[in-house]
């Protein structure tokens, strides 16, 4: 009823007032339209009632003597100063963790607040400082060491002169013995039990879990360096992107430990798995770029099912010298004889040895170079083609081209020439080119750069697939004739 009622106040009064009015007559209008409103009687769950009535049977609730226990938790990272903004400052955290992510948390009704590690062990704890001071809240005990030389300051306090700061530096500090106490933890609010902090200023429990402890064991500094500087470590090799050497470190420091290894022999097998992470990744990136029909090797030809191939030239081949002088390579003979297997051999072979390759057919190039000429990036489509180190074109003469296809493919092989090498399998003879092109003039310019620097591998032999189809013809016709016998 109340919303309703503001509803009806701004559509029937607001709207109403003209410009002239003045504020003891808007006022006045608004009390004469309240005390309209606060008579008015409407219907609630059958009984006809006034905004008075509801109000006097249903009274609002007493605010509570302390606020909801309420905890803010933000994500932070560590600057390489060792701090961690908040709320518009900044808090210092114990050195030897940059770009480590923590979690700043605090009670709305507490004045300290705790940094804590996604282990949830907490590393440092301070008092709150006026949202947006601008101020650097440090704890002694986790000064930042970028910090070390500086004037001392508060977080509060104005700096210190140079003089009392050289007779801070000069004068030998007395060790305490003891601890003493601090400002009381979360939860302790309304108790008289101090709570007791160490040396650095921290709660003794919160050290000891923030070192991965249990509570009451106590932790040699010897031990304490080794897991810091196995941290900070870590942390180095994750900021260079050297993530598998930063997950396999713990793996290979037990290796060390177990096997002695020297310094060198662990810092050389810690980086050997990181380059054999980098280079698996760089020989998947290639594979997918390079779009090759299967996975064949030249170890997957059986040579001696196809006579007609020169094993020694193909051997040869598959050592890539022909790239050093971008030399082409074209596969001519009839359908089933290897020629693909082998284009795709020669592809994976290229691609192992760490160069850019890209397998495509003459039909698939055509049809691109067309598309890409409709839509006006024919400049890219060029670049495209020239930029692989390797090209495979396959299947050149199976389908007929149209009339711009060969001038593509032309376009193609001159932007290649004598700068990068080109794969070409076809079953028409060189002899016959310019029929299967439809353009004399275009089949010799392009045959002309292609031979230019050449190794032309006739194949002449049984097709694959038809020698298949026919030993399984003669496997069955075999377990007939045994059948009928």
């Amino acid at each position: 009823m109340v919303e309703k009622a503001n509803h009806i106040a701004a559509q029937r009064w607001w709207r109403t007032v003209p410009d002239h009015l003045s504020v003891e007559q808007a006022q006045s209008g608004v009390d004469k339209l309240a005390a309209r409103m606060d008579e008015r009687r409407r219907t609630v769950d059958g009984i006809k009632v006034t905004i008075g009535q509801l109000a006097a049977g249903e009274p609002l609730l007493e605010l509570p003597v302390r606020p909801f226990p309420a905890e803010l938790e933000v994500q932070r990272a560590v600057s390489p100063q060792a701090l961690v903004s908040f709320d518009g400052n900044l808090y210092s955290v114990p050195p030897g963790m940059p770009g480590v992510q923590v979690t700043v948390r605090h009670r709305l009704d507490e004045d300290y607040l705790h940094i804590v590690t996604a282990g949830r062990a907490v590393i440092a704890r301070h008092r709150r400082a006026a949202p947006g001071s601008g101020l650097t809240v440090r704890d002694p005990g986790t000064s930042s060491p970028w910090n070390a030389r500086s004037s001392p300051r508060s977080a509060t306090g104005p700096p210190a002169s140079r003089k009392s700061a050289a007779r801070s530096r000069t004068r030998p500090r007395p060790r305490p013995t003891g601890c003493e106490d601090g400002p009381p933890g979360p939860g302790d609010a309304g108790r008289d039990r101090p709570v007791h902090l160490c040396r650095r200023g921290r709660p003794a429990a919160d050290r000891t879990r923030s070192q991965g402890e249990t509570p009451g064991v106590s932790t040699s500094p010897t031990q304490m360096s080794e897991a810091r500087r196995f941290q900070q470590l870590r942390s180095h090799l994750s900021y260079l992107k050297l993530n598998d050497a930063a997950e396999a470190l713990n793996r290979v420091c037990d290796q060390a430990r177990t096997e002695g290894l020297s310094l060198t022999a662990a810092l050389e097998r810690l980086l050997e798995i990181e380059v054999d992470a980098t280079e698996a990744r760089r020989l998947a990136a290639r594979l997918r770029f390079a779009c090759l029909p299967e996975p064949w090797t030249l170890n997957d030809f059986d040579f001696a099912a196809q006579p007609g191939v020169d094993e020694k030239l193909i051997r040869d081949l598959a050592t890539m010298r022909f790239m050093d002088d971008a030399s082409n390579v074209l596969f001519v003979g009839p359908p089933g004889v290897g020629k693909t297997m082998l284009a795709n051999a020669l592809a994976r072979a290229a691609v192992d040895g760490g160069n850019r390759v890209y397998f495509t057919t003459a039909a698939e190039l055509a049809a691109k170079c067309h598309k890409a000429a409709l839509e006006g990036r024919w400049r890219t489509c060029m670049n495209f083609f020239a930029g692989p180190k390797l090209l495979v074109i396959d299947e050149l003469g199976y389908l007929p081209l149209p009339e711009d296809g060969a001038s593509a493919l032309f376009q193609v092989i001159n932007q290649r020439y004598l700068k990068s090498s080109t794969i070409l399998t076809t079953n028409v003879g060189i002899a016959d080119w310019a029929g299967a092109f439809g353009d004399a003039t275009v089949a010799a310019a392009m045959l002309d750069r292609l031979l230019h620097r050449a190794t032309v591998v006739g194949i002449d032999g049984p097709s694959y697939r038809l020698r298949g189809h026919q030993n399984h013809a003669d496997t069955l016709r075999q377990g007939v004739n045994a059948r009928v016998s």
